[in-house]
C-alpha cells in the first residue's frame, strides 16, 4: 500500500472517530442531556452575569405566539411559541448597546445576529413550543427543546438554514 493511501485512510478514520466521539458526548455524557426537563439556556459573553435558564423561566416570560413558514427541505409552516430574543437580550442580559448575538446549538451549529438586526424585527424567537406542544428533544429525534425561529424576510426566502435546532446558548459580544 502507498504512502498516501495510508494516510489518507488515518485521516478518514480519524474524522469518522471524531464524529462519533461527539455524537457520543452529546447523547450521553452532555450534562444538559436532551431531556427537556433539565434543558438550559445560558446566556454568557460580554455580560454581567451569566443568566442561565429553563424552559419554565421561558414560559414565564413574554411570549410569541404565530405561523411562521421555515422554508428548507423540507419547507413546513408551523405555530412557534417563545421568547423574543430581542426580550432576552437587552431585558434579561441588560444589553443595549451595538452587540453580536452568536446563537449556538449542542452541537456547535451557529447563527450570529447584531442586535439591530434582532430590533429591526422583534418576531425572532427562541421557541419552546410548536404547534402547541413542547417542541420534542433531540433525542427523541425532534428539533428542540429550543429552536431559534428567524421569519422570512421575503416571500421564498430560505430561511431554514438559520433557524438553528437544539439551541444550548446564546454568546453576546460587545461591538
Amino acid at each position: 500500500m502507498k504512502k498516501g493511501s495510508v494516510i489518507l485512510l488515518v485521516v478518514i478514520f480519524n474524522v469518522v472517530l471524531g464524529a462519533s466521539l461527539v455524537a457520543i458526548y452529546f447523547t450521553t455524557f452532555n450534562q444538559n442531556g436532551n431531556d427537556e426537563e433539565a434543558w438550559t439556556l445560558t446566556i454568557k459573553g460580554d455580560v454581567e452575569q451569566e443568566v442561565i435558564l429553563t424552559i419554565e423561566d421561558l414560559e414565564s416570560m413574554p411570549n410569541i405566539t404565530r405561523d411562521y413558514i421555515v422554508q428548507g427541505t423540507p419547507t413546513f409552516t408551523a405555530e412557534y411559541t417563545g421568547v423574543s430574543l430581542f426580550y432576552l437580550v437587552t431585558e434579561i442580559a441588560n444589553i443595549t448597546v451595538a452587540a453580536t448575538i452568536q446563537v449556538i446549538s449542542i452541537d456547535l451549529f451557529s447563527n450570529s445576529l447584531t442586535l439591530d438586526e434582532i430590533n429591526a424585527t422583534r418576531d425572532i424567537i427562541i421557541a419552546h413550543k410548536k404547534d402547541g406542544n413542547n417542541i420534542t428533544s433531540h433525542s427523541d429525534g425532534g428539533e428542540g427543546p429550543l429552536r431559534l425561529i428567524i421569519p422570512q424576510k421575503f416571500e421564498g426566502e430560505y430561511n431554514g438554514q438559520y433557524c438553528v435546532k437544539f439551541i444550548a446558548e446564546i454568546k453576546i459580544t460587545l461591538l
